[in-house]
Order: C-alpha cells, then structure tokens, then sequence
C-alpha cells in the first residue's frame, strides 16, 4: 500500500531492496524527443502556416478536467477523513476597524480621486501650456515632475522604516547569526515553505531558480514546486527539479486532476444542494458590498474538506511529508490553478503555520530575501503581505536591458510609495511573502474570480493582493529583499507583458469591488491617475500635431516633459547607482510608443484573457507566429503610429511651409515594419532554406517545426535525433531513468485496490452528483507517449539520450 507511482526517477521509500514494482514508471527524455504530431518537436502543421500564437495557452478548465484512471477515481471518492478539523496554521487575532475609521477613508479616498481628476483633466488637458512671458510651460509635464517628487519622498520614507525594522529584527539577521545565539535566547523563528511554480520554463532559468531556493539563509521548511502541465514536453522541468536534490529529499508527484476544479465544482454543487445558487443580483449585491454570497461560508468548507480529504489521503499513501522538496505535475490551465495546488499543499499536508513565499520559475532568489520578507511580514500584525525588489536580469544585447529599466522605478519608486500607505496594489510573484491565516481567508475568492461573467486567467498576484486590501489588512515592499527574474527578449514581447499586466491593473483598479480603493485612498488616488493618464497624454499630443498654428506650444510642452524625464533619471543614476539608468529616457520614448497605446488598448479590452507571450523553452520560444496573430496582438499599435507620423509631417509642412516635408509621414513605416520584423524573417527562412533541409535528408532538433512531416520523414528525423545524441556524447548529472515500458498511458493503471476507505468514507462521488454522469470513467488527460519500435539503440546511446537533459 506504501507504493508511489507515477514518480519520475524517485525509487519507492518502502523499497529497500531498490527493486521496480510494475506501477513505478520512469520518463526518460527519449518520450520527451518522440512527442509525435502533437508535440512541439516535429508538429503536422508547418510554423509558417501556423494562424495561432504560440503563446502559453490559458485554458478554462471545466469538468473535462476531472478525467482519471480507476485507481484515482476511488482515491477521490473513497477518500479518508482529513483530521484538519482546526486550521492546521496560526491565525492571527486582530481588532476590527470602527466605523468612523472606515467613513473617514472613505472620504480620504473620494476626496483623492476628485482632486486627481481635477489636475488632469482641466489642468493637464485643458491647459496645456502655461505662458510665462516669452517661454512657456507644459502642465503635463509639470504634472509628472511633482508627481515624482511626491512619490519618491515616499518612497524614501518607506526605506528608512525597513531599513529600522532591519536593523532591529532578529530575523532580518539571517539564520547563522540567529544559530550563534546561545540556545536558551533563542526565539522561536516563524514556520515558512516556499512554494515555486512555472510552465515549459528554460531548463538554466529554472536549475538557477532552484539553487537560489535552496541558499536561503532562512531555515525553509518545504519546498513546492508545481508544474503546469503533465504532457511530455512538461517532464523536463520534472527531471531538472529531481536533479537538483538528494534522492531521499525530493519527491516528484503527478496529480491527474486540478485540486482548484474539485474545489470549484463541489462548491457550485454545495450551493445548488442548499437552494442558494447565486442570481445575477445576488452576485452584483456582494461584489458591491464586499461581502459573501448566502451560503457562501457552507459551501466553501463543504468544498475544502472534499478536496483536503483527497490531498490527504494521496500524501498519505505516498508519504509526501517525508520529503523536503516535492514537485507535483497537473493537467495545464493557467498560473492561477498552479498557485492554488501549492498553497493547499504548503498550507494543510506540509503544515507549514506561518507564511508562504511565492516565486516564478524564472526568478533567482537573493539568498537573504525571504530573511528581509520575514522581518517586515511580522513587524506588526496588520500586515497580510510583502513584497521585495525584483530586478532584471542584464543580457548581453542592448534593446532588452532597455525594457528592463522601468522595472527600477517600479520596484524602487512605485512599490514602496505604496507601502509608506499600506497599500502595495500588486505583490508581484516573482517575490512575494503571505501570512498563511491571510492567505486562507482570501483563497476561495481569489480563485473563483470572474470579470464579465468569464474567469478570469490572468492578474492573479494584483488579484490577491487587493483581495488582502479588501479586507482592511496591509501590504508592504522591503527593498532589502531582493530578486532577479527574466525580461523579454524582444520589443513585440515587451508590449505583450505590459498589456497583460495593464489589463489586470485596470481589472482591479476599477472593475474590482468598490471596497478595495473606498478602504485606501492612495489605491484611489492611483486608480484615478491610471485611469485619465495614458487618454490625456495621446489626446495632448494629437491635439498639438494637428493643430500647428502656434507651434512654440509643442516645443514648450515637449521640452517640460524632457525636463521631467531628466530629473527621474538624474535620481536613478545616484540612487540606483547604476550607470545604465542614463539611457531611462530611451525607455521613456519606446514607452510613449509601444506601452502608452497599450494601455489604452487593455482599459477597452479587460474582458481577454490571454498570456500573450509564449513559454521560454527552447522548443516553445523558437516557434514562429503568423502574421494576422501579430496583428491580432499588436495590430492596436498602427494606427497609432500613422497618427503620429501623419501629425508630425503636417505639423512640419504647416510651420515650414514646405510641402516636401509631407514625406517624413514615411517614418510611421519604421516603426510598423520593425513590429512584423521577425515574422518576415522567420518565413523568409522558412521558404528560402526549408527546401534545402528536405533534399539533404536531416534535420536538427529546433528545424524539425519549420516544415511538415510524413510517416517517412518522421523516421529519418528519428534517426537523425538519435545519431546526434549519440555523436554528441552529452555529459549530465542526470539521475539514472530506467527504460520506459511500452504502455497505451504514461502511467498504468493499478490494477489492485489502492486501499480500502472502509465506512470512514465520506460522500458521493462529485462527478456522479453533479454532472449526472454514470460511473464509467473516461481516460486520464495525458497524451499517449509514442515510441519507436522499429528504430534499435545500442546500450551506449540509449544511455546518452538518456543524459541528454
């Protein structure tokens, strides 16, 4: 009964004899090379003809979700009893606000919203140069400047209280001068797992990722990584995670279902049973109250004990506890989904009591972060969240660096002037730490959040975030605690991201309940800035391109928002100390061209849900995308380029005089012809050496996508894979994958018992009661791994190809 399957290089902890039971099953990257027609390696339909984005694709997950073999449908509805009948974590105990605080915040926050309105419509709008005898100055940008100014302030204000809290915490002192402390002075340090998740991630961004987790200085009780997604081109991240622990340390786990769509379904079933499901009216009443829904309390602990006894009883059988280190697999949907998985699993089966760091699979982790993060997180008790610096990465190219460099102001201007209020909008998850008793109270609302009656698949860390705020808590930024993630890698990528990201500012911002910015004025004030910014700034400049009769306007308002530019960037330099900052004004003008309109764009499209960007594996990033996707993405940006450049030249040939200066309208084509720039190269490649690689007969493993396939082609591509494993002589620390067995699914089905439940089983079956399916229970949701019967390899290479990882 102790047996695991379905564990990737992880021998069995009851198994002292190191002998294989037949429900054991080891995934070598032979399956991962071989993935067939529905795979990313050598897919059916050529890129060059593909009319999707190869973007990571966000599914909704629905009751197809919930498809599993015999063995799991019983350990689902024959589950034992969780014993978690108090919450196994410390709840922290707080005063409730009073009702003259909560009326005086709410004045503060209309009263913010009101005065920010009045300085950009009439004044930055309307008024838009102010004359000074002979010269003249731009309001806008005197706007900027004094915003700045104050935001900063705060910003500095908010590092002298971390910097106190640092210098006076035990815990901000990491963990070797808390061991040199004699043990009888010792205080007991806060319980904290760090829980990690990622999809089709870049296999060195991940190793890293995992190396900076285990250098923390603070002790870290677990940690959880959960990978969205259980196909075969998901296992490498499996097999790097297994890498990067000790055997007896780590345990990898394939969950065949998603614990957030038992939850959800068993919820929706529990309210149904009570007679309480929610009208459209119910629903607008409790998103505008800020409070449940009736019978929202029953059914979500109706929900969580059904999905805590399944969790239960699987860590039970595989003994999940006795690891340090466990990655779990689940059918792909969106981050949100991942996130959740850990959060029970860290929370409930691991017991973690205290706080869960967050981070993505691409961030390295300072090795005092999650110190620094303690610190601030139980400096006082109102504080539900923090978050840290998270910087980017420096490439070796130009461009990239550039984009990065408004990450600086967000993570050392913006975030902590938020925090000197309370109020940090976004707890970004790249680096973010949460009170676990907090974390709990918000979980079932954050994971059932829906925007125009679809759910929602993006914005899940500003979504919790507010969730947090909603409740009157706090959140805060520590700029000690530092991180470092990835940037894109290209301009069209760029735009992409901060589209994602303004469209879940917007959501929250303004879609989100009326309690969130009524609870914080700053968020207010915010809300009201983003909301006029980016419309007053486009409206401004077309106003001014097109209506040229006193062109001295233009040149004074232009050159205040250069003054502006220059001072931010003047404070960059000598607070960030780093001499890169000089080119922020280059940022500035590829922000007023690609982010600007983007904004706009995502405040008129907040119901999309779509990642945008494609996973970073080599396999997945190297795909390329058709033309009308581009434009399906990025097609916002050319009108906006022909106003410009239209405007610009008639500004020119008015002033001027000169018609002839009607021709610099030919610059908007720069701008357009750079956004489709790798789209014409990657199908000029596609036509010009795709016929060369077919004569010749072989191909790489990156080239196999550019063109179609056949049942003959496929062989010769096989045989070219394998001889180039096996001539390159790949040397890996690759834990020993024994050959995987010829088998309809990845993983066999037991054909024995699980166990037996006995009469302390619980409930009927979800699926049954909800769906009015029969018993008859449908495949697991995993592809079938192909082989390749027909093509022998000698001991040497299958031993290579099996390193290849």
């Amino acid at each position: 009964m102790g047996k695991s399957y379905g564990v990737i290089g992880q021998g069995d902890p009851d198994n002292e004899d190191d002998t294989d039971s037949d429900d054991n099953t080891a995934v070598s990257d032979l399956e991962i090379a071989n993935t067939g027609d529905d795979g990313y390696v050598y897919g059916g339909v050529p890129a060059a003809y593909e009319f999707v984005d190869p973007e990571i694709p966000c599914i909704v997950p629905g009751l197809e979700s919930l498809a599993m073999n015999p063995g799991e449908e019983q350990l689902l509805h024959h589950s034992m009893a969780h014993p978690w009948t108090t919450p196994p974590y410390n709840v922290t105990e707080r005063p409730s606000r009073s009702s003259r605080e909560t009326t005086w915040r709410s004045f503060q926050a209309a009263a913010g919203a009101v005065v920010t309105s009045a300085l950009l419509l009439p004044f930055g709008a309307g008024f838009m140069v102010i004359d000074v005898g002979s010269f003249g100055i731009g309001s806008f940008g005197l706007l900027m400047a004094a915003d700045f100014i104050f935001r900063a302030g705060a910003a500095q204000l908010n590092r002298l209280r971390v910097n106190r809290i640092t210098k006076q915490s035990v815990i901000a002192r990491g963990y070797e001068a808390y061991t040199a402390l004699p043990r009888v002075n010792r205080p007991r340090l806060p319980e904290c797992s760090v829980t990690v998740v990622g999809y089709r991630e870049n296999l060195r961004l991940w190793e890293n990722c995992l190396e900076s987790i285990k250098a923390q200085q603070y002790p870290v009780k677990h940690i959880v990584s959960v990978i969205d997604g259980n196909e075969p081109a998901d296992l490498e991240m499996t097999v790097t995670f297994a890498n990067a622990f000790p055997e007896n340390q780590r345990l990898v786990v394939h969950l065949p279902v998603l614990l957030s769509v038992l939850y959800k379904e068993k919820y929706a079933e529990a309210l149904r049973q009570l007679g309480l499901a929610p009208s459209r009216f119910d629903s607008f009443k409790a998103w505008f109250t800020g409070r449940s829904i009736p019978g929202h309390s029953a059914a979500h602990e109706t929900a969580l004990n059904f999905v805590l006894d399944y969790v239960y009883t699987k860590a039970t059988i595989e003994k999940w506890t006795s690891y340090r280190a466990l990655c779990f697999t689940q059918p792909h949907s969106h981050k949100r989904h991942a996130m959740f998985t850990a959060f029970l699993i860290g929370t409930y089966v691991l017991g973690t009591k205290d706080a869960l760091l967050t981070t993505d699979s691409d961030t390295r982790l300072e090795p005092s972060a999650t110190a620094h993060l303690m610190a601030m997180l139980f400096s006082e008790d109102k504080i539900a969240g923090v978050t840290g610096d998270v910087d980017v990465d420096r490439r070796e190219s130009f461009f990239p660096n550039i984009y990065a460099l408004n990450n600086w102001f967000s993570s050392n201007v913006d975030s902590p002037c938020q925090s000197a209020f309370a109020s940090v909008g976004r707890l970004s998850s790249q680096m973010s730490l949460y009170r676990v008793s907090d974390l709990m109270d918000v979980i079932s609302p954050w994971i059932m959040q829906t925007h125009l009656g679809k759910e929602v698949v993006t914005g899940e860390d500003r979504h919790l975030a507010c969730e947090l705020l909603s409740k009157g808590l706090k959140t805060a930024h520590s700029h000690a605690a530092k991180a470092h993630t990835d940037a894109p890698a290209s301009y069209v990528r760029w735009i992409k991201q901060q589209t994602r990201w303004s469209r879940a500012m917007y959501r929250e911002s303004l879609f989100s309940s009326p309690r969130l910015n009524s609870a914080n004025p700053w968020l207010a004030v915010e809300a009201t800035r983003d909301l006029y910014y980016p419309v007053v700034l486009m409206a401004s400049v077309l106003y001014l391109l097109y209506t040229p009769t006193n062109w001295k306007h233009l040149v004074a308002w232009i050159s205040t928002i250069a003054g502006a530019v220059s001072l931010k960037t003047l404070y960059a330099v000598i607070a960030g100390r780093d001499l890169r900052l000089f080119f922020y004004p280059l940022n500035q003008i590829m922000f007023f061209l690609g982010v600007v309109p983007s904004r706009v764009w995502a405040l008129l499209t907040t119901y999309v849900n779509s990642w945008g960007t494609s996973a970073r594996a080599t396999h997945e990033i190297t795909r390329s995308e058709s033309f009308l996707s581009r434009t399906i993405h990025i097609g916002y940006l050319l009108p906006w380029y022909i106003a410009l450049s239209v405007g610009l030249g008639y500004f020119l040939a008015t002033v001027l005089s000169q018609p002839t200066l009607w021709l610099v309208a030919l610059v908007g084509l720069l701008p357009v012809l750079h956004a489709y720039a790798d789209v014409f190269s990657a199908k000029l490649k596609f036509f010009v050496f795709a016929p060369r690689h077919l004569l010749q007969g072989h191909s790489e493993v990156s080239d196999v996508e550019a063109y179609p396939t056949t049942r003959k082609r496929r062989s010769t591509i096989r045989k070219a894979l394998y001889a180039s494993v096996q001539d390159d002589q790949i040397e890996s620390d690759a834990i020993p994958l024994k050959p995987v067995k010829q088998s309809t699914l990845p993983y066999d089905a037991p054909s024995v018992t699980v166990f037996d439940a006995g009469e302390s089983s619980r409930r009927p079956s979800v699926l049954t009661a909800s769906t009015g399916q029969t018993t008859s229970i449908s495949p697991l949701p995993f592809k079938p791994l192909p082989f390749a019967p027909e093509l022998p390899l000698s001991e040497a290479a299958a031993g290579n190809a099996r390193a290849s990882i």
